[in-house]
């Protein structure tokens, strides 16, 4: 009789103890709902990108709890809830490998006002060949074009910027692999265009992994790196994309017959397919030279392009005046 009463006594303890976690349980995931849906679902995408942005690229500023809650939510999270990405596919055919550079501070300090160009590099480690008499050991990369076009650009009074924050740093912040650098970049493209309402047009440089010969060409004995333009299929209205490098493909073809490779279509499976060319009309990729072209030939085509922007941009607003 003593024996069963223990048992029974037991039983009621095990029972009232997974009653008790049970209650714990359910009034856990209650009170988090309520906490996930009060701080997190009213916060508008632009609030949110902007707070993500400023803080990740201000290294001295506090963490509060906002900002650990946001770092601690997953990437598909983020992507699909901020960025409006429902999905990133693995693409490794279409990144480029070969010659690999530092990331390269800006060597110019002043800074325009209103620029209207926004250059940047969604890939910012993409090296080209370094010459024997490269100075301070530094390996040339489509950063250091990008300065050299902004530094044309501006010569030509076209206000222009380069994006110098280090997108490696804000893959490494989030966790991210190297698949998600368009994500990184829309980041700081987004934050830019916020910062910089004058923003009109939208450049992102690369260089491309092919051969010397299929990258370069002699023109009256002087060599330069040709130049591919790159258009996403897989966002709407992506014909003015497709229009804008048509049209600054055309000029340069005009005056240098043999330094375009063309335009390059790309969409489907595979390929990123938009490329963050969905944020403007006005917004391209450009591949300048492959990984074995000079940084002197990337320069003579730098000196090109920039005057074919000009004239795009120069046309562009003289048309709209009329």
């Amino acid at each position: 009789m003593k024996k069963r009463i223990k048992v029974k006594r037991k039983l009621k303890t095990k029972y009232k103890i997974l009653f008790s976690l049970s209650i714990i349980s359910i009034s856990f995931f209650y009170v988090f709902q309520i906490l996930y849906n009060k701080f997190l679902v009213k916060l508008d995408n632009g609030s949110v990108i902007n707070s993500i942005v400023n803080y990740n690229l201000n290294t001295k500023k506090s963490t509060n709890l906002f900002y650990d809650i946001l770092n601690l939510n997953s990437t598909h999270f983020l992507l699909k809830y901020t960025l409006g990405i429902d999905s990133l596919k693995e693409e490794p055919d279409e990144f480029v490998s070969g010659i690999e550079a530092d990331y390269i501070e800006d060597p110019y300090v002043n800074r325009v006002k209103e620029p209207i160009v926004y250059i940047y590099n969604t890939h910012q480690t993409e090296g080209y060949q370094k010459s024997n008499n490269a100075s301070y050991n530094i390996t040339p990369s489509v950063l250091m074009a990008s300065y050299i076009l902004r530094e044309s650009l501006n010569d030509l009074g076209i206000p222009s910027m380069v994006e110098t924050n280090d997108i490696a740093e804000l893959l490494r912040i989030h966790s991210w692999k190297y698949s998600y650098s368009y994500a990184a970049s829309k980041l700081l493209l987004e934050d830019a265009i916020t910062k910089n309402p004058t923003l009109s047009y939208f450049i992102d440089l690369h260089r491309d992994s092919m051969s010397y010969d299929v990258t370069t060409t002699t023109i009256d004995n002087k060599k330069y790196a040709k130049i591919l333009f790159v258009i996403g299929k897989d966002h709407d209205g992506y014909e003015k994309n497709q229009k804008m490098a048509e049209t600054i493909n055309n000029s340069i073809k005009e005056k240098y017959p043999s330094l375009s490779r063309g335009i390059s279509l790309k969409g489907g499976s595979g390929v990123n397919g938009i490329y963050n060319q969905n944020i403007s009309p006005n917004a391209i990729l450009i591949e300048i030279g492959g990984q074995y072209n000079t940084i002197t030939e990337i320069n003579n085509t730098l000196n090109v392009l920039a005057d074919a922007l000009y004239d795009y941009i120069k046309g562009e607003n003289h048309e709209e005046e009329r």
